[in-house]
Parts: C-alpha cells; sequence; structure tokens
C-alpha cells in the first residue's frame, strides 16, 4: 500500500558496497551507479538520496544523478522528512546541509558534547564517539552517538539533552516510525530497543533473538507494527541473520530466505519510505523483497555485490 502518490522517478534498490554504488530496479539489470569508492552507509527519501564514503565523502542524487557533493569521511548520511541532508564525519563533527548538497554547515554542539562526555567508550572497532544516526522526532533532532548514547535538541544543535533511560549508549542505527513521531526504535550493541517518548525512555527487545550486535532495521506501521532487523554475533558485523518482529519487538522469530537463515556478514534491509507493506533484505549476493510485511519473500536478483548499507526507492 502507498501512503502518498510518489512525485519523482525512483532509483530502485541502491547497494553501498566495497567497490560504489549499485542500482536494482525490479525486474531489470543492476546499474553501476558509482564505481571506485568503497560506501558505508546510504539513505533515500522523497526523491533524495544520499550515499557516505569513509574516504572520499558523500554522494547526492537529486533527480537527475548522482553527484559528488561533500569532501570529507562520511561514517553516516541521512535524508529527513524535512528534506535536511546530514554527514556524520569519521573525525566526530556533523554536518548538515539544507539545499540538497550544495553547502553545509557544522552543527557545533554536537562535538562539546563528544568532548565533554568522559564516560563514552566508543563502538567497537571505531577509534573515537561518533554520530551513527539522525532522526527527526515531533520536537527536533534526535542524534545517536556510537558509544555515546541518544541525544535531542531543540534548536539545531545549539543546546542538547541526553536521551538515554534504559538504551544500551552504543548505538548503530535509529529509526522514527512513519506515523508516529515520537516512536523510536535503536539498534545496538545490545541488540533492538524502543521508545515511546522521543527517546526519553527505552525498553530492550531481545525475546527469540539469539543474537544482539544490531545493524539495519525496517519498521511497516500497523497496529501492532511489523519489524525486520538484521542483527550479527559479533562486533564486526559477522555471522548474520534477519529477524520478524509481528507485534512491534514483543517477540522475534528468525528468517528463512531459500533454505538459508545465516550467512558470513551481516545482512541489510530496507523499507521505501511512501511504502507501508515492502521490505527488501540484501543477503549475501542476493536480494529478496517482501510485498506482505515481511511474512514472505521472493528472489528477485543474485550476483549482486555483498553491501554494506541499503536504501530503496520505488
Amino acid at each position: 500500500m502507498v501512503i502518498r502518490r510518489r512525485t519523482y522517478e525512483p532509483l530502485g534498490i541502491i547497494i553501498a558496497h566495497d567497490k560504489g554504488l549499485t542500482t536494482v530496479v525490479p525486474g531489470g539489470d543492476p546499474d553501476q551507479a558509482v564505481t571506485g569508492h568503497t560506501f558505508t552507509s546510504v539513505d533515500y527519501r522523497d526523491g533524495l538520496a544520499i550515499a557516505g564514503s569513509p574516504e572520499e565523502g558523500a554522494w547526492v542524487h537529486g533527480g537527475k544523478r548522482w553527484e559528488h557533493k561533500w569532501s570529507g569521511n562520511a561514517r553516516s548520511v541521512a535524508v529527513l522528512p524535512n528534506g535536511d541532508l546530514f554527514i556524520g564525519s569519521t573525525l566526530g563533527p556533523l554536518y548538515r546541509s539544507t539545499d540538497r548538497g550544495d553547502t553545509w554547515e557544522e552543527i557545533e554542539g554536537v562535538m562539546n558534547v563528544i568532548k565533554h562526555g568522559t564516560q563514552f567508550v566508543p563502538n567497537a572497532g571505531e577509534s573515537r564517539v561518533l554520530v551513527q544516526s539522525v532522526a527527526q522526532v515531533e520536537e527536533g533532532l534526535l542524534v545517536g552517538l556510537g558509544g555515546g548514547s541518544a541525544w535531542h535538541t531543540r534548536d539545531n544543535g545549539k543546546s542538547w539533552t541526553r536521551r538515554g533511560e534504559g538504551l544500551n549508549p552504543k548505538i548503530h542505527t535509529l529509526r522514527v516510525h512513519p506515523e508516529h513521531a515520537d516512536r523510536v526504535y535503536a539498534t545496538t550493541d545490545a541488540g533492538v530497543f524502543r521508545s515511546e517518548d522521543e527517546g526519553f525512555s527505552w525498553l530492550q527487545s531481545m525475546g527469540g533473538l539469539d543474537r544482539s550486535w544490531g545493524g539495519s532495521i525496517a519498521i511497516m506501521p500497523g497496529a501492532p507494527d511489523a519489524l525486520v532487523v538484521a542483527l550479527a554475533r559479533t562486533a564486526a558485523g559477522e555471522t548474520g541473520a534477519v529477524f520478524r518482529s509481528p507485534n512491534g519487538g514483543v517477540s522475534w522469530a528468525r528468517v528463512e530466505l531459500e533454505g538459508d537463515d545465516e550467512w558470513p556478514r551481516i545482512p541489510c534491509v530496507a523499507r521505501p519510505w511512501d511504502w507501508e507493506d515492502v521490505v527488501f533484505v540484501m543477503a549475501g549476493s542476493k536480494l529478496w523483497a517482501s510485498h506482505d510485511r515481511g511474512k514472505n519473500f521472493i528472489d528477485l536478483a543474485d550476483g549482486l555485490p555483498v553491501a554494506n548499507a541499503m536504501a530503496a526507492s520505488l
């Protein structure tokens, strides 16, 4: 079911991998959109896409083509509902663009939070605390720091309040519910967490999960929500599996794809922002799709590069 009529030309499934960006339109051949660079993050919303490279910066697709729009070391990227773009740098700073990537400004308050976080411990594999995720909640922004918990600002970064009661501080991903901006899901070193109050308080959701290193998560809105999440056994994202919850995270079950339910690398999951029931899974070299909130999956493509991150545009 489509949430609202699209006003853009869809890109298909955007796969960020070690050798570039590959896009796949269901029923078509893969397209090597950008080559020669390693990409580890990608996001898409309402005709606007951004992809981050830890060595070469960020590329933006605003409707015509992918363009290199930011030079630096991108650790995380985000497109928010208001159209703002964000880049979390591997050096710590958070940058924002309000003009589709043409110009960027540093959100200076983030570095103040990191510098004064004397008890922060970086995520495994990271040398410092970094911005792992940015989300737009009902009132302001919620920023996830890897090893530094979640922080909220109502004034574009001038002041910050910690929001992390009950939350593991080693955040990997924050995702806001598509219809309820006060409901937030997080993946961390210790699994999946849920907040109903814009991140003030959190409850852990581990029933039925046999591993806890959290990757990407997709939210299919409903009563209750259906969730699909990728998890791994180790901090390097190795020995990964996909799990589905039909009840907003109360319980989980392993997803099996043509007899396989575990892969050497953690899979990636993504839901098109304007579709309620559709979710994609990239596991190993195969791309899968579900049109029934993750209950059943069909094989869309094989022989694809192993994904570091994925976004969907239909």
